[in-house]
């Protein structure tokens, strides 16, 4: 929350905000932006910083009324919060001493020019502003540009104050009574086309800054993309300044207007005072019982295989028994009910009965090979056991010894590639015991029960340890260093804790009141967590250990979407996986209450064949649409889980493999209405092993469609790794570790998918037990050296 110190209305419909966060204050740049967010269900909405006063730790907002967000935030007062500010984004401006400049502010974009023209003059150039707007009450912020300036052109639309007529003229004026070096224009995209146009004829090398769709504001989305010189670039990465003679206008006319329709409806909702109903989420109380006391045995007997319970259990079956047992199969919602559900959960977990069985068919292994596949090393046949004598709050224990998020990763674990593909049972050709199943049913027990424990903490060390992300890695390495008894602190970019967990996992796989259980016991075991910061932007690894911070984890993840290079692809209603799961699952916003615009394709189309790609298909199945995904390879090389595929099957996604998306046509108005397919064929196994796919040359399919939703991958976000000096980095930005997760920089560790590139959740947790156990060696090793 950031408070509203000052408010100053320029115009009807034009305020100038002065805000608290001193973070952004002391790092911003001229031309970095913020994100804001109004409200529990605002959208998140991109707004320049104006200036910012680092003495009272103020940032200043420049925000014209003209859609739902900003006019709820032009609606609070002095002394009330922005639920959400973070920044500084973007790349600042370019500054040097070019000579003489001119500056072009229109509207509103004054306020954003107003510290270019302060850099620039500071640098040393003969600073030319021209300051325009439809009438005198438009004209904003004069007298602040005036001492900044050399001379200043004032021009309006309607001749009430300066010269009448816009913006062009009063730059060509500057342009012919003297050589200028270099221009730059900030307003409506309009204006800044035709200053570029004018400036192309004199050959004035002139920067924009352009103000896109956004989502995140850190290139985890891919909303803001644009064609710049012939190629897609990232706005909130790449920008948001960029030549305006390269800038593919006529594009970025149409991108401005993809969510024209679902705002004005927004709009014309909040006129109408229509009243919001807030959703309940019900409270589950499990109607499951365990028929034994609760056990209160120590970690050490429940996970050891020679304690007289656990030897009673073995003797109490024999073995040609136990695998005489038929594996379980998963209670899941009706198909044809399901798809039109968002948030209730495929899978409806185990009951009592179900577990218990199940739990027998574990042999008890000697040397249980299925712990070889689970990379935070779980004590699965302990954990089994205790469920199959009935104590599944034992369980449950046994599982949070070594697992930050049990009742995540029973649901969203490839289960069947890892620990259940090393069951012993799979030797007797035998299915695998269903591990990931009852690690879900004893992670729902102890929650539901309200018995939630915490795990066992060593005494508080006063070390300080900062974790960069609050995905997986990150809150898996928080919580062994926690148990370790370090003073932990996760600082997320986003306004919610949870990382993909929570924006890129649909919550009829992984609902996210499981998610904030399992963050809330982080926070019971003393964890602490910071939103809305950006290490490498609100604060850099640099002052992280002016702070005292001795370790920092880099977990931030993968977050930029991989898109195809195909034509079209910028089309309206062309989106990454990132960008719609997001809308979808962390901003509601197919919630008719929520802000945030999304619009809702009748004839979708998914491309890819992984997680993510049936995440999406299925999200867009429940929401209406007629969904088909198209895949380059066969079905039998898919990456996605054999359930996934299975459930998306069962619910009506239509499935056009050995196909590939060769180019997008779209409509008058710029949106997607076909996407043409080129037909493929398998050839011989690539390097992973899977046949690779080739074109059928001159075969191809058009399909029509309104929508297409890109989930072919991501890479590792540069802004982290980016920012941090002395940093060994590898393919794609990804951070180079060795054996023990650490990096070139010591006190720095990283994990998850900032290192593979990709990962499940899973394997991310594996990183970060694995660099909390490396980190908490050398800080120890460091103390006694010390000593």
């Amino acid at each position: 929350m950031n408070k509203i110190i000052r408010k100053e209305q320029f115009s009807e419909k034009v305020y100038r905000f002065d805000i608290e966060a001193p973070l952004i204050a002391k790092s911003r740049k001229a031309g970095n932006f913020v994100i804001v967010r109004v409200g529990d269900k605002g959208e998140r909405m991109p707004l320049t910083i104006a200036d910012a006063d680092t003495t009272k730790g103020t940032i200043t907002l420049v925000v014209q009324k003209v859609g739902l967000s900003s006019i709820k935030l032009c609606n609070l007062n002095e002394g009330e919060y922005v639920t959400d500010v973070v920044g500084p984004l973007g790349n600042p401006t370019h500054i040097e001493n070019f000579g003489t400049v001119v500056c072009a502010g229109g509207g509103v974009g004054v306020a954003p020019m107003l510290p270019i023209i302060r850099a620039l003059k500071a640098a040393g150039n003969r600073v030319l502003s021209v300051l325009a707007g439809r009438s005198k009450d438009l004209i904003i912020l004069e007298d602040e540009v005036r001492q900044s300036s050399d001379e200043v052109i004032i021009m309006t639309d309607d001749g009430s104050y300066g010269e009448q007529g816009v913006v062009t003229v009063g730059i060509e004026k500057f342009i012919n009574a003297e050589h200028i070096d270099r221009a730059f224009a900030i307003g409506p995209a309009i204006m800044m086309k035709f200053c570029c146009l004018l400036t192309q004829k004199y050959n004035i090398p002139t920067d924009v800054s352009l103000n896109t769709i956004m989502v995140d504001g850190t290139g985890m989305c891919g909303a803001c993309r644009l064609t710049i010189g012939g190629k897609t670039k990232f706005v909130c990465i790449d920008g948001p300044e960029f030549d305006g003679a390269l800038v593919d206008w006529d594009e970025m006319f149409k991108r401005m207007g993809t969510f024209k329709k679902a705002e004005s409806e927004e709009l014309q909702r909040y006129n109408d005072h229509i009243e919001q109903v807030e959703e309940r989420v019900a409270q589950t109380v499990s109607d499951i019982t365990m028929d034994v006391e609760p056990t209160t045995e120590g970690i050490d007997v429940l996970t050891d295989r020679n304690a007289e319970w656990r030897k009673e259990l073995r003797a109490s079956m024999k073995p040609k028994e136990r695998t005489g047992i038929h594996r379980v199969e998963m209670p899941e919602l009706d198909p044809v009910y399901r798809a039109t559900s968002r948030v209730e959960e495929v899978n409806k977990g185990l009951t009592k009965e179900l577990a218990l069985m199940e739990a027998k068919r574990c042999l008890d292994c000697a040397k249980p090979t299925c712990m070889e596949g689970c990379p935070v090393s779980i004590n699965i046949p302990s954990f089994i056991k205790n469920i199959e004598r009935g104590q599944f709050l034992a369980a449950a224990k046994v599982l949070k010894d070594t697992s930050a998020l049990p009742a995540v990763c029973g649901r969203v674990c490839p289960q069947e590639k890892q620990c259940e593909s090393r069951c012993v049972h799979l030797k007797m050709n035998e299915p695998a015991v269903a591990i990931g199943y009852l690690e879900r049913f004893a992670a729902d027990y102890e929650r539901e029960s309200g018995n939630i424990s915490v795990p066992e903490l060593a005494p508080a060390n006063g070390i300080k340890i900062a974790v960069v992300g609050s995905g997986p890695a990150g809150l898996s390495f928080a919580g062994d260093m926690a148990k370790f008894g370090y003073d932990v602190t996760v600082f997320e970019a986003l306004h919610e804790v949870g990382g993909v967990l929570k924006y890129g996992i649909p919550e009829f796989r992984l609902p996210n009141t499981i998610v904030d259980v399992e963050i809330d016991n982080l926070k019971k075991m003393g964890v602490k967590f910071i939103t809305d910061c950006i290490v490498g932007k609100t604060i850099s690894v640099d002052d992280l250990e002016e702070q005292g911070y001795k370790g920092i984890f880099v977990g931030s993840g993968a977050g930029l979407p991989n898109f195809m290079g195909i034509p079209g692809e910028n089309a309206i209603n062309i989106m990454s996986s990132n960008e719609y799961l997001t809308r979808v699952n962390l901003m509601d916003a197919a919630n008719p209450n929520t802000d945030t615009p999304i619009n809702l394709g009748k004839r979708v189309m998914v491309v890819g064949g992984g997680n993510t790609a049936m995440d999406s298909c299925r999200t867009a199945k429940r929401l209406g649409a007629e969904v088909t995904l198209v895949y380059r390879r066969s079905e039998a090389e898919m990456p996605a889980r054999l359930e996934e595929v299975k459930h998306a099957k069962e619910e009506g996604i239509d499935f056009l493999t050995l196909h590939n998306p060769l180019e997008y046509l779209a409509d008058e108005q710029g949106a997607v209405k076909a996407a043409v397919l080129q037909v493929m064929e398998l050839g011989e196994p690539d390097a992973s092993g899977r046949r690779s796919p080739q074109p059928i040359e001159g075969v191809t399919k058009t399909l029509d469609v309104d929508q297409v939703i890109v989930a072919v991958g991501v890479s590792p976000n540069p802004l982290v790794p980016n920012s941090i000096r002395g940093l060994e980095l590898g393919r794609k930005n990804t951070i180079v570790v060795n054996e023990g997760m650490q990096s070139s920089r010591p006190e720095i560790y990283a994990g998850g998918d900032i290192v593979r590139g990709g990962a499940t959740v899973i394997l991310a947790m594996g990183d970060g037990r694995k660099a909390a156990a490396s980190m908490h060696k050398q800080l120890t090793e460091e103390l006694q050296l010390a000593i």
